[in-house]
């Protein structure tokens, strides 16, 4: 697939949200829906391709105390890595 994601594998992923094709906002909007659903620890790989989303899913980490682990972009698609 892509080799940012491969490279990504040695950490553990809880859920994985392929939102690639869509745009801002319902990417930031649905990943935070997913966090919210989530355990406290638990760590989700986001992948999208909205450029937008380098800008919204930092803020909404920040904004609700999530920690952003990793951001990667190879190739105009972006893989976040967010721990609850």
């Amino acid at each position: 697939m892509f080799g940012f994601i491969k490279d990504m594998s040695i950490l553990k992923t809880d859920k994985t949200l392929d939102i690639k094709g869509l745009v801002n906002p319902r990417p930031t909007i649905i990943t935070e829906h997913t966090l919210r659903e989530m355990e406290p620890g638990q760590v989700l790989r986001v992948i999208t391709n909205d450029v937008s989303t380098k800008r919204g899913i930092p803020e909404l980490c920040k904004g609700r105390g999530y920690k952003l682990l990793e951001l990667q972009e190879d190739a105009g698609t972006l893989c976040f890595i967010i721990r609850k």
